[in-house]
């Protein structure tokens, strides 16, 4: 019992609610899937409304959280530009939707590769030329990056599929090989070399990953899934000859038929 000169403690208020640390984004449309809508869209031009935009990715509305976060990838890419209800191609993805050659495609998705901050950032700092376990690495962008937890199997995804994209990682049944800038499609000609042997590369060379033989994609076309891809190569020393571009064409027609099939079986949570 307290005395009168004594006055009972206060109430201790309950302790505030610790705020969530925010958490870094990523691009949740892989590049591989980022170039394939920029190439259907870049058919009627470099210039469109955000509705007709959404179309393109397969969105119905532009006012659901999916489409908003789908566009945003667009823009991490540094894909597209533009104010309000327009959206507006910038240099790197013209390239890409109608690109020149073979070898200036490759360059403009190394380039929107590297747009991105958070997969630069990962892939400056790990090391290139060793196999990398796909965990791994998401896990060490929840360490090092910020990126959430629970998000970390498709940050692991969307960044793999999108370094291989951009040339500058090979996978390989769960793991992969981050390769040097610039790197993508080189090869050693044996037939040039004396006695038909291949030189050995320097160490300064030899960081990046270099196959005899492995010619560069004249056609690359990924189309991403839940939980995998979908991807079509042709690989060539030489440009695509002229008279197989129509049955290519119908070649990807029929895998995107596949690819969207798939997509609707498996389902996508990110979809409308």
């Amino acid at each position: 019992m307290s005395t009168p000169d004594e006055q009972p403690e206060p109430l201790k208020k309950p302790e505030a609610a610790k705020r969530r640390k925010p958490t870094t984004g990523f691009p949740v449309v892989p590049l591989p899937e980022a170039a394939r809508i920029i190439r259907e869209a870049g058919k009627y031009g470099f210039e469109h409304s955000v509705s007709a935009f959404a179309r393109y990715m397969g969105h119905s509305t532009t006012n659901s959280g999916a489409f908003r976060q789908r566009l945003a990838a667009f823009r991490d890419w540094k894909l597209i530009a533009g104010r309000g209800d327009t959206v507006v191609f910038t240099d790197t993805a013209k390239t890409i939707a109608l690109p020149p050659d073979a070898r200036s495609e490759q360059e403009a998705l190394e380039t929107a590769f590297m747009n991105c901050s958070v997969f630069a950032s990962l892939y400056e700092g790990v090391a290139k030329g060793r196999a990398i376990d796909a965990q791994n690495l998401g896990a060490k962008a929840v360490h090092e990056l910020g990126i959430a937890p629970g998000a970390v199997d498709r940050f692991a995804s969307s960044f793999v599929d999108s370094a291989v994209a951009a040339g500058l990682a090979e996978a390989d049944n769960g793991q992969f090989i981050l390769l040097e800038a610039g790197s993508a499609g080189e090869q050693v000609d044996v037939a040039d070399e004396p006695d038909g042997e291949a030189p050995v590369p320097s160490v300064e060379a030899g960081r990046a990953r270099v196959r005899v033989g492995q010619a560069p994609p004249v056609v690359h076309q990924a189309w991403t899934l839940p939980g995998g891809t979908v991807v079509f190569e042709v690989r060539l020393d030489r440009p695509l000859p002229a008279g197989v571009f129509a049955q290519v064409g119908a070649v990807v027609e029929q895998i995107e038929s596949l690819a969207d099939r798939l997509r609707d079986l498996v389902g996508d949570p990110a979809d409308d």
